[in-house]
């Protein structure tokens, strides 16, 4: 029986899922390039060598508030193994972990809670430090606005230090072109007002893989605006772990980052297949981050799946729906109907969604054995299958 592995639940069960398929049915993997996972030393060496700043144990000479941002489960950064580091940057300056503040930078998601934090920081940050989540609503301050019009409201906490680091990681993103770099600020510690503008203006003219997007300009002119010291970032290896950092100035880390995911997450994809199975993996604890599965579906330069095939996306969806305050159900840009996938049909593996959470039109199983009942009814005795086994941080090359 031929079958394929998909990477399923991370942050919780982080594991690979054998799926099966009928027989005679031919089945292809297409995994990223990858890279193997970098050592505690060389995550030490990459921060303590950035690009276009000097060292942090030289920039934090003379501060004393310092502010690290990291984003919440809903990203694929390993916290626990970039802030140690980062930390002990700061101590060489003479700044101790008690008196580092690490901000959730959850823009329009829900609080980190404990057990969240444990495995987003390590236990051994979260005892040291102080940690407090954003929130979008209340205690955001004005500083101007961009050029695109969108007000510059950020967090009070974070305004309030004088050393400011944001700490990310670099996959495909359907607006900015990719995540990390000066998006952790807008919208990621933004107000609601700045992040429903920032939605609903630059972002609406992003693509996929493209690196100097409107939006990402437009964090970038914000996090100058907001004098953003010094980034972190990483890129995920299939597995979770850090197969590259890059550390420094917001934007040039950045661009530096963006050419090392180009190379780590590359996936050779055939073209016109009847099925093609898309893994959310990283981002499967929540259904709502669905769409980012297709983003090697996104950048082919011809259709994976042929005219008339079938689309499925696997979710372990752990948090079920997840929340989104902007595009969550009942929100101001709430998606008002199912995913589509033009000319395909479009199926959803995901066991931890129930019917009332979601559009009554999308078509979701609990199963794999359903999933693919519904496959061989609509393809028979014979079919060709592309497996994205980690699709959400796979570019199409």
């Amino acid at each position: 029986m031929p079958w394929a592995t998909i990477r399923w639940g991370a942050w919780f069960e982080d594991t690979d899922i054998a799926l099966a398929f009928p027989e005679g049915w031919d089945v292809t993997t297409c995994p990223p390039a990858d890279a193997p996972d970098m050592t505690a030393h060389e995550v030490a060496a990459a921060i303590g060598s950035p690009i276009g700043t000097p060292p942090l144990s030289v920039l934090a000479q003379g501060r004393s508030r310092p502010c690290i941002v990291i984003d919440d489960l809903s990203r694929p950064t390993r916290g626990d193994l970039l802030l140690p580091p980062l930390l002990a940057e700061l101590a060489e300056a003479g700044i101790p972990a008690s008196d580092v503040l690490i901000l959730g930078g959850v823009a329009n998601h829900r609080p980190m809670v404990r057990s969240d934090l444990l495995k987003k920081l390590g236990p051994s940050v979260l005892a040291q430090c102080k940690y407090r989540n954003h929130f979008s609503w209340d205690h955001c301050t004005s500083i101007g606005e961009t050029s695109w019009g969108t007000p510059v409201e950020l967090n009070d906490d974070f305004l309030a230090c004088d050393l400011r680091i944001l700490v990310g990681s670099i996959i495909p993103h359907g607006g900015a072109g990719f995540s990390g770099g000066a998006k952790l600020l807008l919208p990621g510690i933004a107000s609601i007002k700045a992040a429903h503008a920032y939605h609903t203006g630059s972002v609406l003219s992003g693509r996929y893989a493209v690196v100097e997007t409107e939006c990402r300009l437009e964090s970038e002119e914000a996090a100058r605006l907001a004098a953003v010291d010094f980034i972190v970032n990483s890129v995920p290896t299939s597995r979770l772990g850090v197969g590259a950092v890059v550390a420094g100035d917001v934007v040039a880390a950045h661009r530096a980052g963006v050419a090392r995911a180009q190379e780590i997450l590359a996936t050779d994809v055939p073209a016109g297949v009847d099925v093609g199975v898309f893994s959310l993996y990283p981002k499967d604890t929540e259904f709502i981050q669905h769409i980012t599965a297709l983003a090697p579906y996104k950048t082919a330069s011809s259709p994976v799946v042929r005219e008339g095939g079938s689309v499925v996306i696997a979710a372990a969806g752990n948090e079920g729906l997840g929340t989104h305050s902007l595009f969550g159900p009942g929100m101001a840009l709430e998606i008002g109907r199912a995913t589509r996938v033009k000319g395909r049909e479009l199926a959803f593996y995901c066991p931890n969604i129930e019917p009332g959470e979601i559009d009554p039109e999308y078509v979701v199983f609990k199963t794999w054995g359903e999933t693919v009942a519904w496959l061989s009814a609509r393809h028979g005795g014979s079919a060709s299958i592309a497996v994205f086994p980690c699709g959400t941080m796979q570019l199409a090359r």
